[in-house]
């Protein structure tokens, strides 16, 4: 019988089985697309006009990003508005833009709470264009992984971190690269900017320190000397010191309920080709805290227990005695 099987019949048979094979091939890749997004969502950072942040378990006390005017942003938050820092706006704009699902975590509800990806658990970012929701998701758990891939030099392993997400509308949970869940919090704190000045030591000629008491001074530079109250002054010392503060960071806030004293520390920087700063600086010896200001980021009020950058910003004249 399969003798009779002509080379034209054998060729219909495989043209058949080809296309077969290709049918399934096809229709298994579609259905993979409509199991597995290629995009979770869309965003044109450059149109971004809002990012608003709903606290874990549906919480009042709703976080605002808003876009200002041009590239500034606005922190809302309990009636209250704070610049934003431009960097950090930056960098979530960047990744909102470039957020791609690696695989699906779980198809359904059932696997919501081991991502802590449930209304109570996760926290929800919606992401405006206008009058447009651009995005409208929730963020959970991170997990991370050690990189064993032998192309790391040296045999190191990388640790790599994996954020689980879940979209508006979508009961499966996507596992998208980085800390994305780490990004979105509902403490403004997060995206406030901690600078509380910057200088250009080149360009400075004079620091006036205004201090309690009588331990006042003066630092000032004529040419390429510097003088404390008009002697010589240690020049390494100065270096150093105008080398910690030419950009100064502050890592907490005050607190909404701290007591702050009067402001009776002054640091007054003047030069040429600038305009003059002033940091001020506080002391509540009943709470031990320390508290600093300044009116380059005059919407802040940096407040520690720890006195390193009080005394970082307010030192004594007798530091720069030879």
């Amino acid at each position: 019988m399969f003798r009779k099987i002509t080379n034209r019949s054998l060729l219909i048979i495989f043209t058949v089985l080809a296309a077969l094979v290709v049918f399934i091939f096809i229709y298994d890749r579609q259905k993979g697309d409509r199991t597995f997004k290629s995009e979770l969502f869309i965003v044109d950072s450059a149109a971004v006009t809002s990012i608003t942040i709903y606290p874990k378990g549906n919480g009042t006390d709703v976080l605002k990003l808003i876009k200002s005017g041009g590239k500034g942003w606005e922190i809302s938050h309990m009636n209250k508005r704070y610049p934003a820092d431009s960097g950090i706006m930056q960098r979530i704009l960047q990744v909102l833009a470039h957020v791609l699902p690696e695989r699906v975590a779980g198809t359904d509800r059932s696997n919501w709470k081991d991502y802590e990806i449930t209304d109570s658990l996760g926290t929800r970012v919606v992401v405006e264009q206008g009058q447009k929701v651009a995005a409208d998701f929730r963020v959970g758990k991170i997990s991370f992984s050690q990189d064993r891939s032998p192309q790391n030099y040296g045999g190191r392993q990388n640790m790599s971190a994996k954020s689980h997400i879940r979209v508006a509308g979508d009961e499966r949970v996507y596992v998208v690269d980085g800390f994305l869940s780490m990004m979105f919090a509902d403490n403004p704190s997060q995206y406030r900017s901690r600078v509380i000045f910057r200088l250009d030591k080149s360009l400075v000629t004079k620091l006036t320190f205004i201090y309690p008491g009588d331990s006042s001074f003066v630092l000032s530079r004529s040419g390429s000397k510097w003088s404390v109250n008009n002697a010589p002054a240690d020049s390494a010392e100065t270096e150093k010191y105008l080398n910690s503060v030419a950009t100064t960071m502050g890592n907490e806030f005050a607190g909404e309920n701290d007591l702050i004293p009067v402001f009776n520390y002054t640091l007054k920087v003047e030069g040429n080709n600038m305009s003059p700063v002033e940091v001020h600086g506080a002391i509540n010896p009943g709470m031990k805290k320390y508290y600093v200001k300044s009116d380059y980021n005059s919407s802040a009020t940096f407040g520690s227990s720890a006195p390193n950058l009080f005394n970082q910003i307010f030192p004594s004249g007798k530091r720069f005695t030879p």
